[in-house]
């Protein structure tokens, strides 16, 4: 979950950089004609990435002690291929 909520906030805070940059009246730096199109597969970006996230919820909620043996796994593989 922390990694969900780092990321929402790195997309909140450049939803809110653009949104600054637009009362500004600057274009943010390669903002073009297609720009349109640009917000659209942020957009879009923005729901794959909650989607996945809501998933990743379900997933583990049904399916806890599969997730915990997994990630202790994944610990000891991790730990053994970094000790010299």
């Amino acid at each position: 979950m922390a990694l969900g909520k780092t990321l929402r906030t790195e997309l909140d805070e450049i939803k809110a950089e653009l949104s600054r940059l637009r009362e500004a009246g600057i274009p943010p730096a390669g903002e073009t004609a297609a720009a349109g199109g640009i917000h659209d597969q942020i957009a879009e970006l923005n729901r794959l990435v909650q989607d996945l996230l809501e998933n990743a919820e379900d997933t583990i909620a049904e399916h806890p002690v599969a997730t915990v043996a997994g990630a202790l796994a994944l610990g000891i593989v991790i730990g053994r291929l970094t000790a010299h």
